[in-house]
């Protein structure tokens, strides 16, 4: 992992005021406050939100229909106006109809649906084909995305020259356990390094880099594999901020494509909380 750019850290002193105190810990020192984190996120917001009106093309791929709800209102709650959503459904069964009739009630809402043998991969290269717009983001079906998450992560793509920008820091919420916990921590405003990876569900791609890289015929690892060959190709892949996003580790674990434990993946986290609810903690 690769340190903190210079030009982020010059924001990082425009947009904070620091106490007298800490004025002489390095940033990444100061982004380990939560004051500080929190005001610099603002301030990015605030500087880039307004000026970056670029189209956004949301892809989810689903095969659980008691997920629907969760999927379209992730994409109406978001603050980003210019968007559309591309609904994959990757399972004979899902009645086609149903899912149509509940996306009538937004805008911008593409759904169709493959094969259920068809790869996760296959999948998201088939909606990468019905995008619209040049920037690209996946959502996870069953995971909570706070209303502006969109905004911060492409305001990255006018502070960095970044082609693919994503959260390798983001919180997960252990439903059974009642804990909110932090994965990979202090990896935030970096760009990453080839042995890094930014999960699936939680980056923007620019479109133009599909002309070069698809996501490989898998239904796991598919996420790890696209950003070991994206960077074989040269693109840039940065991790901004830790907020707005959580990943939900429900009880039930045949949603999850992720089979391990939760103790075993707790192992791998900071706790952040062990009482619900998880929201307060996670937006800005």
């Amino acid at each position: 992992m690769n340190s903190i750019p210079e030009n982020i850290q010059d924001l990082f002193n425009n947009i904070v005021q620091i106490r007298k105190e800490e004025q002489y810990k390095p940033i990444s020192e100061l982004l380990k406050i939560a004051e500080y984190n929190k005001k610099f996120l603002l301030g990015l917001r605030k500087k880039f939100s307004n000026n970056f009106k670029e189209n956004v093309s949301i892809v989810t791929c689903t095969n659980k229909p008691h997920f629907i709800e969760n999927i379209l209102l992730n994409y109406a709650n978001q603050t980003w106006k210019n968007k559309e959503l591309i609904l994959i459904l990757n399972k004979d069964d899902l009645d086609f109809n149903y899912y149509k009739k509940k996306a009538n009630r937004f805008e911008n809402i593409h759904i169709y649906q493959i094969p259920e043998g068809t790869s996760l991969g296959n999948c998201y290269n088939f909606a990468v084909d019905k995008v619209n717009y040049d920037f690209i983001a996946t959502f996870d079906d069953d995971d909570y995305y706070a209303p502006n998450y969109l905004t911060d992560l492409m305001c990255a793509f006018q502070y960095t020259d970044a082609d693919i920008v994503g959260k390798l820091t983001y919180f997960i919420y252990f439903e059974e356990k009642d804990i909110l916990a932090l994965r990979n921590p202090f990896q935030e405003y970096k760009f990453l390094g080839k042995t890094s990876f930014l999960d699936g569900g939680k980056k923007i791609v620019k479109k133009k880099v599909f002309d070069s890289v698809n996501f490989r015929d898998v239904s796991l690892l598919e996420d790890v594999y696209f950003c070991q060959d994206s960077m074989e190709k040269g693109f840039k892949i940065f991790s901004a901020d830790k907020y707005n996003l959580a990943y939900l580790r429900r009880s039930n674990k045949d949603n999850h494509t992720w089979k391990e434990q939760d103790e075993t993946i707790l192992k791998w986290c900071s706790i952040i909380s062990k009482t619900p609810p998880y929201r307060h903690n996670i937006l800005v």
